[in-house]
Protein backbone atom coordinates (compact mmCIF):
# COMPACT_ATOMS: atom_id res chain seq x y z
CA UNK A 1 0.00 0.00 0.00
CA UNK A 2 2.69 2.42 0.76
CA UNK A 3 6.30 2.85 0.32
CA UNK A 4 7.19 2.77 4.18
CA UNK A 5 8.97 0.73 6.94
CA UNK A 6 7.11 -1.08 9.24
CA UNK A 7 9.05 0.46 12.40
CA UNK A 8 7.74 4.51 10.85
CA UNK A 9 4.50 3.15 9.90
CA UNK A 10 3.86 1.62 13.28
CA UNK A 11 4.75 5.24 14.39
CA UNK A 12 2.50 7.15 12.81
CA UNK A 13 -0.42 5.19 13.76
CA UNK A 14 0.25 5.27 16.70
CA UNK A 15 1.34 9.47 17.36
CA UNK A 16 -0.54 10.66 14.41
CA UNK A 17 -4.83 10.57 14.44
CA UNK A 18 -4.98 12.21 11.44
CA UNK A 19 -2.72 9.33 9.60
CA UNK A 20 -4.32 7.02 11.45
CA UNK A 21 -8.03 7.78 9.96
CA UNK A 22 -6.78 7.92 6.85
CA UNK A 23 -4.91 4.63 6.75
CA UNK A 24 -8.43 2.93 8.16
CA UNK A 25 -10.12 4.48 5.40
CA UNK A 26 -7.42 3.69 2.59
CA UNK A 27 -7.76 -0.03 3.94
CA UNK A 28 -11.32 -0.05 3.82
CA UNK A 29 -11.85 1.60 0.73
CA UNK A 30 -9.13 -0.90 -0.98
CA UNK A 31 -10.82 -3.63 0.50
CA UNK A 32 -14.54 -2.37 -1.29
CA UNK A 33 -12.71 -1.73 -4.59
CA UNK A 34 -11.39 -5.52 -4.29
CA UNK A 35 -15.04 -6.53 -3.78
CA UNK A 36 -16.43 -4.72 -6.63
CA UNK A 37 -13.35 -5.67 -8.70
CA UNK A 38 -14.36 -9.45 -8.59
CA UNK A 39 -18.22 -9.03 -8.47
CA UNK A 40 -19.10 -9.56 -4.60
CA UNK A 41 -20.06 -5.81 -4.78
CA UNK A 42 -21.89 -4.07 -6.86
CA UNK A 43 -21.08 -0.59 -7.56
CA UNK A 44 -22.08 1.59 -10.68
CA UNK A 45 -18.61 2.70 -12.40
CA UNK A 46 -19.43 6.27 -11.10
CA UNK A 47 -18.99 5.14 -7.63
CA UNK A 48 -16.26 2.60 -8.27
CA UNK A 49 -14.22 5.91 -9.92
CA UNK A 50 -14.84 7.59 -6.96
CA UNK A 51 -13.79 5.31 -4.41
CA UNK A 52 -10.91 4.87 -6.42
CA UNK A 53 -10.09 8.65 -6.28
CA UNK A 54 -10.46 9.29 -2.59
CA UNK A 55 -8.15 6.27 -2.30
CA UNK A 56 -5.53 7.50 -4.27
CA UNK A 57 -5.83 11.08 -2.80
CA UNK A 58 -5.77 9.37 0.75
CA UNK A 59 -2.26 7.57 -0.15
CA UNK A 60 -0.80 10.67 -1.82
CA UNK A 61 -1.95 12.39 1.84
CA UNK A 62 -0.17 9.75 3.65
CA UNK A 63 2.94 9.79 1.52
CA UNK A 64 3.54 13.24 1.82
CA UNK A 65 3.01 12.97 5.90
CA UNK A 66 5.48 10.01 5.69
CA UNK A 67 8.06 12.13 3.52
CA UNK A 68 7.85 14.90 5.96
CA UNK A 69 8.04 12.35 9.30
CA UNK A 70 11.46 11.45 7.83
Amino acid sequence: MLDVDRETLEKLLAENDDFKSMYQRHAELNKKVDKAGRGELPLSDNSLAEMKKEKLALKDRMTEIIHHYR
